[in-house]
């Protein structure tokens, strides 16, 4: 007898000797055993041990999530009916089940038994997200930009909610720490310097930055990237000439400075530097201007060339792209205007508006920190960082009677502006002492105060073109009984700040900090400050504070505040859990609902949308300056494509829409630069704006959003199997075992291949075959769309001597690329259903709705409570599933339906 033939008589005596000792003689019936010797053994032993998987040596280790993973996954094989294979012979029907029903109650036993000892859900520390969230809640700071100071946080389960991943380092303590301080000084600088709300107009004719370069200089920029003078419309070729003065009082309101080319980076010289915040808090902008038509053909201007004695001028002569600044007249359409705060090099969106062809005026409230100047920019005219005297590049949006620019007359901030909250922050600190500045060079709280734009730095004092302006001021407060205000301000603190009653023990060992500090000689403000950073950095406030078994209300207030909000638990909330009323299952709902429906929802969209659709790696790649000079730079359609996700997103959750919509939906957020990119028209502006889209359109639901287009992709190429990867687990809810070791498929871009006929040997290995026969598919069908969404019917290639096509990006360099071979979007599905392209595609998956709700189960009860979904979860989440059905598995309907299960409500 062969030596493969003995295997079938020898496994199963070896397979009983290890399953009694793995399991247990009580473990598993001898008829479970049997089945696994019987109908498994032969792939999966020491031997042969098809897929890595030794089914003779593997223990079962409730402890081990991996082993406890392992048993899952065999469970789920020989349930879905793929193991054993096809081509083996079938089990017997009741063993079958047999088999399934006892893995399973065995699986339950000890996952229930690890649930009851420690919960569902280790304790973990507050996230990045929300330590700032809360820090800038309690302070009442919105614009203290705190997240963007700590340190970035770990990932288990695709979120950053998990213990697992949330690491206490002494560095992210000492983050912490320093967060927290800063967070309190600004608080106490809203206290220090309360200038008088006031309005000034600042005109663009007084702005160094906006008429420094009226005139050209002798082999400086090109005139594309030149400001030019505009009044009532019209060029002034005398003031640009110098020949009039650059301002006229008697035509001052009038007068305006015209572009016709944005800012490359937030280095760019377009600021109101006149203007810096004096302190930080609420402003409101006005801006009045237009947009404009400037003629083409430029303007000739004079070089030296040569050296030494053979330097002679040389005139070169105008091109048909560059702008006349002498020739303007009113503008063609209304121009998309961005206005950004800019501090230190770096620059932040505030608002938008539109400017039209005849001269309107802008109002945006916005919140500045406190030195922050204000940057205008047309968010859809060209950029380049070519600065070069010759042909270097052409404006992709000049015709042959000119091009498009926009005149910004002047703006007008009336600021700050307070509102009550503004002092809540130093109220939360120090209650009604009052706080003393001191003279220079005593020994106190140091504050950093502005200095007025205009106004020399002083000695000490930190600057810069782009750096804020400010200098140390020392600080002090005011206590006739030190020892006792402290313990008063402390008890009243530590009550605000932590999310449940403070234990006696920790407010002594505070207050013990505290008496340290002032005995040292720190000061009475010093002193505070120390001991409330320490409170602020202590395991009573970083971590939740859940225990096994069924959520007390303090600690549900905190979970269902830290879901939807991301930050602490409100006084409603906190009264509710105080009065043990807020797991009453309608007194829950009543607060989900009110939580969903205040603005600060708006930042668990954020934070979900970052995670779950990886928004937040938006800018980890970019757009291949080869092959797709047209997006170079193109930030605004960047931002545009993530707010059209978030406003989705919202639209689902607010009008409990079907799930069926992440596939499909007839609507979308656009506004017009990202409509044209979609080939939809009619869209005309800045804003966004709910969007029907047309029938037949290929584009609806979140799968061809041009933010999950770019997200999955790599700037040069797109990969149908890592789209198909990441729909497959994100949107599908079908996890993929990690890759065996194979070598990896580069794309060709030279065009003489296309990536799915690379992958065809990936597909034919068997081993290969199990997981890209599911995530192949929906890679097939979005290879319709490039690295930034827009629709393809043939891929971009470069190669020498294959002529590229006639164009320029909006980078303002020619195109180097050509169109190769076409795009073919096709696939089957595993069940072998097919689809010839992403309308097919999108048909089929709508054909069954309950995975789709079931992944958003998955992904939001992750999200909620920072433990992964178990084998025992998996009825609960059936049940939320099938509760949703009734409102056509509504997004907010299954949200509900997660905070009433035990899911939510247990650790």
């Amino acid at each position: 007898m062969k030596v493969r033939g003995l295997r079938r008589y020898i496994a199963p005596v070896i397979l009983f000797g290890a399953l009694l000792k793995t399991f247990g003689a009580d473990s598993m019936p001898l008829e479970s055993r049997t089945f696994i010797q019987n109908h498994c053994a032969e792939c999966h032993d020491g031997e042969v041990k098809k897929a890595g998987l030794d089914l003779t040596a593997l223990a079962y280790e409730p402890e081990d999530k991996a082993n406890i993973g392992i048993w899952v996954k065999v469970h789920d094989r020989v349930e879905a009916g793929e193991m054993p294979p096809k081509k083996k012979s079938r089990p017997d029907p009741l063993a079958l089940d047999t088999f399934v029903k006892t893995l399973t109650s065995t699986l339950k036993a000890s996952e229930t038994s690890i649930i009851s000892r420690d919960g569902r859900a280790m304790q973990r520390r507050l996230n990045r997200y929300e330590y700032a969230n809360v820090l800038e809640d309690l302070f009442h700071i919105p614009w203290a930009q705190l997240r963007n100071k700590l340190p970035d946080d770990g990932e288990a389960y695709r979120f950053n909610k998990s213990g697992e991943a949330l690491d206490v380092s002494h560095v992210q303590i000492s983050r912490y720490m320093s967060v927290s301080d800063y967070a309190m000084r600004q608080a106490m600088s809203v206290q220090l310097e309360h200038p008088p709300t006031i309005t000034n107009r600042y005109y663009a004719r007084s702005e160094p930055s906006l008429v420094g370069n009226f005139r050209p200089t002798e082999n400086g920029t090109l005139p594309d990237r030149h400001s030019f003078p505009v009044l009532d419309s019209h060029a002034q070729p005398d003031v640009r000439a110098g020949r009039l003065p650059v301002s006229d009082p008697s035509t001052r309101d009038r007068e305006a400075v015209g572009h016709v080319c944005s800012i490359f980076s937030d280095a760019g010289s377009y600021s109101w530097g006149q203007f810096r915040a004096p302190v930080s808090g609420k402003y409101r902008l006005r801006f009045s201007g237009y947009s404009i038509w400037v003629s083409g053909g430029g303007i000739g201007r004079w070089f030296y060339e040569g050296q030494g004695a053979e330097k002679a001028p040389v005139y070169h002569l105008p091109l048909w792209h560059r702008p006349n600044a002498d020739e303007v007249w009113p503008g063609r359409q209304d121009e998309p205007m961005g206005v950004y705060a800019q501090s230190s090099g770096q620059s932040r969106p505030l608002g938008q508006f539109d400017f039209s062809p005849q001269p309107s005026t802008h109002e945006i409230e916005v919140v500045l920190n406190a030195n922050e100047v204000v940057q205008t920019d047309d968010l859809r005219l060209f950029r380049t960082r070519v600065n070069g005297t010759d042909e270097q590049y052409v404006n992709p949006l000049a015709q042959k009677d000119g091009l498009p620019g926009y005149a910004i007359q002047w703006m007008e901030v009336e600021g700050p502006l307070y509102d009550p909250s503004g002092a809540q922050g130093y109220k939360l600190l120090f209650s009604d002492l009052p706080l003393k500045r001191l003279e220079a060079g005593a020994t106190g709280v140091m504050l950093d105060v502005s200095i007025p734009a205009g106004q020399p730095l002083a000695r000490g004092g930190r600057g810069g073109r782009f750096a804020p302006r400010t200098k140390p001021v020392p600080v002090e407060i005011l206590s006739e009984e030190p020892l006792k205000d402290a313990e008063r301000l402390l008890r009243s603190f530590m009550r605000r700040v932590y999310r449940r009653p403070v234990e006696e023990a920790h407010v002594r060992r505070f207050l013990d900090l505290f008496n340290d500090q002032f005995n040292k000689g720190f000061g009475f403000g010093k002193s505070m400050l120390s001991t409330y950073t320490a409170v602020l950095s202590s395991p009573g406030f970083i971590f939740t504070d859940e225990k096994p078994g069924r959520l007390d209300d303090y600690a549900l207030a905190s979970r269902l505040s830290f879901f939807l909000w991301n930050s602490e638990p409100d006084e409603t909330l906190r009264a509710l859990a105080s009065r043990g009323e807020l797991h009453k299952p309608e007194v829950l709902r009543v607060q989900t609902d009110r939580l969903l429906n205040d603005l600060k929802s708006k930042r668990f969209i954020e934070a979900f949308t970052d995670y779950w659709l990886d928004l937040r790696k938006i800018d980890d790649t970019s757009p291949s300056t080869t092959l797709y000079n047209d997006y170079e730079l193109d930030d605004p359609l960047k931002l545009a494509s993530i707010e059209e996700t978030q406003l989705f997103f919202n639209e689902m959750l607010h009008s409990d829409l079907p799930v069926r919509n992440i596939i499909d939906s007839d609507f979308t957020f656009l506004n017009e630069h990202l409509a044209n990119h979609y080939g939809i028209s009619g869209v005309k502006g800045g804003f966004m704006r709910k969007v029907t889209i047309p029938g037949g359109s290929v584009r609806g639901g979140l799968l061809t959003q041009a933010s999950i287009l770019k997200v999955t992709a790599n700037g040069t190429t797109t990969s149908p199997v890592l789209r198909g990867y990441w729909i497959t687990e994100r949107i599908m809810g079908h996890q993929i075992p990690p890759p065996p070791p194979v070598a990896s498929v580069e794309p060709d871009i030279r065009g003489a291949v296309t990536l799915r006929q690379q992958l065809e040997k990936h597909r034919n290995n068997a081993s290969c075959a199990v997981c890209h026969s599911k995530m192949d598919p929906p890679g097939f069908a979005l290879e319709s769309f490039d690295v930034m969404g827009g629709w393809r019917d043939r891929y971009r290639a470069v190669k020498d001597g294959v002529a590229p096509e006639k164009g320029f990006g909006l980078n303002g360099q020619a195109f180097a690329f050509y169109y190769g071979l076409p795009v073919d979007a096709a696939g089957e599905l595993p069940d072998g259903r097919k689809f010839s392209d992403i309308r097919d595609f999108k048909r089929l998956l709508l054909q069954d709705e309950i995975p789709l709700a079931r992944n958003m189960v998955r992904q939001l009860t992750i999200y909620a409570t920072g433990a992964p979904l178990r084998f025992t979860d998996r009825e609960q989440v059936e049940k939320i599933v099938q509760g949703s059905s009734s409102h056509q598995y509504g997004l907010r309907t299954i949200l509900h339906g997660i905070v009433q299960s035990d899911l939510f409500q247990m650790k």
